[in-house]
């Protein structure tokens, strides 16, 4: 490949994963780690689980935006990162619980979409110049994000600054990564606005659907409560934010090593591994309530999360290999109505002895069963393609 191609496809590369950490890392996750800060300053267990909530529900009608409206993708990603980094700024600038809400919502809604159309902008023109391999490093942005939230909120805690600070400090990071993030262009220039072709609907299919949207459940209570959690526990405090910061470094990696796998073993089987390990991180700090539990669970949480999102959406993509961007929506979008339900159960739950506990109880099994929809999705897949099931270990990539 030329020269220029090789630059081309490294700032159409950063460009990406800027994009990720603007709306994702930060947008989405800093929320995390900034929450015990806020809780200390008098935000509730529910208004916290509220909030989560209200951004997911944004995350969720931002995807579904991009699966049934057909546009230039380009101004609603640019869109998309102003209104984010609007948001994050906002954050800090108000006490009130409504403002927050609206705030988290608009924050989710153009995280949903910057999101989806960012990852096909970058993949489109990685694919096209025969470096899908590639692909893996665009979600990395998502573990950057993470680390930046982290180290900011432990040195805004460390100088005693309060939460709004570290608000203000992610928004000027975000504001500094927009140029890159801005120049991502369509492959071609039918690509900005092409129709998708007919959807898949096969039950197969929608057993992959399910199964993603279980993962979608199996973490986000984690997620959105891990800081909170080590924070509450007698002995932790100090070691919350750097819990996130551990979490982050794990997901940076994560992308490329499950691409690999999937490679390897084949998407379904390393999904399974994915889910276990993920469902071992979820219960890791009621097993070990110290700072091993706190580490496994950000390294098992950190390391998986991302992998089972490229991974599911390689397997989406095998059953609808003409879906685009509304393959990617609709996998969001069953992510993001999951994650929905996981803070509004931690919600429902507060006024509970080990609230807490108990949604990350349901959150473990919730993953388990989404397992259990990728076996199946396996055995029905293999029986329309030959007429009898196989024992799953000798399965491989399924093909369409």
């Amino acid at each position: 490949m030329p020269r220029s191609s090789d630059s081309s496809m490294v700032y159409t590369l950063f460009g990406g994963i800027a994009a990720l950490i603007i709306v994702h890392g930060i947008g989405r996750f800093a929320y995390t780690p900034i929450l015990p800060l806020m809780r200390e300053d008098g935000l509730t267990l529910q208004q916290g689980g509220w909030l989560a909530a209200a951004n997911y529900v944004g995350y969720l009608l931002g995807a579904l935006f991009t699966v049934f409206s057909h546009g230039d993708r380009i101004k609603r990603l640019r869109g998309g990162l102003l209104v984010s980094i609007a948001t994050t700024l906002l954050m800090g600038l108000t006490h009130a619980l409504p403002a927050w809400l609206l705030l988290r919502f608009v924050s989710g809604l153009s995280n949903g979409v910057v999101f989806v159309y960012a990852a096909n902008l970058v993949l489109e023109r990685l694919t096209l110049a025969g470096r899908s391999a590639l692909g893996g490093l665009l979600y990395s942005g998502v573990g950057a994000g993470i680390v930046l939230s982290g180290l900011l909120v432990l040195a805004v805690d460390f100088a005693g600054w309060g939460w709004q600070a570290a608000w203000w400090g992610l928004a000027l990071i975000c504001a500094l990564l927009l140029q890159p993030a801005w120049q991502l262009q369509a492959a071609t220039p039918q690509a900005a606005s092409g129709k998708p072709a007919p959807a898949v609907r096969t039950p197969a299919y929608l057993l992959v659907v399910a199964g993603y949207g279980c993962a979608g459940l199996g973490y986000i209570v984690s997620m959105t409560f891990l800081p909170a959690i080590i924070r509450a526990t007698p002995g932790m405090g100090g070691f919350a934010a750097w819990s996130w910061v551990i979490l982050g470094l794990a997901v940076i990696p994560s992308s490329l090593f499950w691409s690999w796998a999937a490679q390897r073993w084949g998407e379904v089987p390393a999904l399974l591994v994915a889910y276990g390990l993920q469902a071992i991180g979820v219960m890791a700090p009621l097993w070990w309530p110290d700072r091993f539990g706190a580490s496994a669970s950000a390294l098992l949480l950190g390391g998986t999360f991302l992998g089972i999102v490229v991974m599911a959406m390689m397997l989406a993509r095998k059953h609808d290999i003409h879906g685009g961007s509304r393959t990617v929506g609709v996998m969001t979008s069953a992510y993001g109505l999951a994650q929905i339900i996981g803070p509004l159960i931690t919600a429902a739950l507060a006024a509970r002895p080990n609230a807490i506990g108990l949604a990350l109880q349901i959150a473990s099994v919730v993953l388990l069963l989404g397992a259990v929809c990728l076996i199946a999705s396996t055995l029905l897949q293999r029986k329309a393609a030959n007429g009898f099931f196989v024992k799953l270990e000798e399965q491989q990539p399924c093909r369409t």
